[in-house]
């Protein structure tokens, strides 16, 4: 086996000189140092938002009425599980948290609009995938919001949904990513309200020797991340791959 350092790498460094400078504010440290440096590191790390701590991370915050609330869901029964958050520039303000035992998507709304009717911002949606699936009425999870919305100021709200659900590691990444990158930025900040979202960033685990979530071990638990993971994919992911294809180019 050979290892070549990534900065001997002329073919990059020619066109695009800070090339791998760029991707320390992109990439949380340990996936810059596994992805870029090549560096060989152990796959049991146990917590999944390793990055996270609350002297660093939890603390007020101001909302922005000039500025859109970001809604982003995780759709369950029990339990309903999501997060109200602005992004300010380059940074992600968690502002709220909204968690529903044995709810509706409907009551969810309701909730949602209990706490932040008439932000002259306006909303735009984020969320799981799954909820454009048809239910049993014959409706979706976001048409039952745009249904709800549309007799209220937020019926232009924008609604920002994949068709399929982003790869766990790569959404994980890139909270990951906003947490602490590799140059040590901090570009999130979270309400002390987001109790069960701190908890989530706090206790979610992989399961042993591997890079899958345990999901198991609390039911209440990855909910809220996964909304807030949603919401952080859909704002910044790349658009454009720079390396390895999965098909021929030539």
């Amino acid at each position: 086996m050979i290892l070549s350092r990534p900065f001997e790498n002329r073919y990059i460094l020619d066109k695009i000189p800070d090339f791998y400078e760029r991707l320390k504010s992109s990439y949380e440290d340990r996936f810059y140092r596994q992805e870029v440096l090549g560096e060989y590191l152990s796959t049991d790390t146990n917590r999944v938002y390793e990055p996270f701590s609350v002297d660093t991370h939890v603390g007020e915050v101001t909302i922005d009425k000039r500025l859109p609330l970001l809604w982003a869901l995780d759709f369950n029964v029990d339990p309903m599980s999501s997060v109200v958050a602005q992004r300010q520039g380059d940074h992600f303000v968690v502002l709220d948290e909204i968690v529903l035992n044995r709810a509706s998507t409907f009551q969810a709304c309701e909730e949602f609009w209990n706490r932040f009717h008439h932000h002259p911002g306006g909303v735009v949606v984020y969320g799981d995938a799954s909820g454009q699936n048809l239910k049993t009425t014959g409706t979706t999870d976001y048409q039952i919001i745009r249904q709800f919305f549309a007799s209220t100021p937020y019926r232009h709200a924008d609604y920002r949904v994949p068709k399929s659900n982003p790869a766990v590691r790569e959404r994980v990444q890139l909270v990951n990513a906003k947490l602490r990158n590799a140059a040590g930025e901090v570009q999130m900040r979270i309400s002390p309200k987001c109790k069960e979202l701190i908890k989530d960033l706090e206790q979610v685990t992989y399961k042993p020797e591997s890079t899958v979530m345990n999901k198991d071990r609390d039911p209440k638990r990855t909910h809220l991340s996964d909304a807030l993971g949603y919401l952080i994919w859909q704002e910044c992911r790349t658009q454009v791959r720079f390396g390895e294809q999965t098909k021929r180019l030539l």
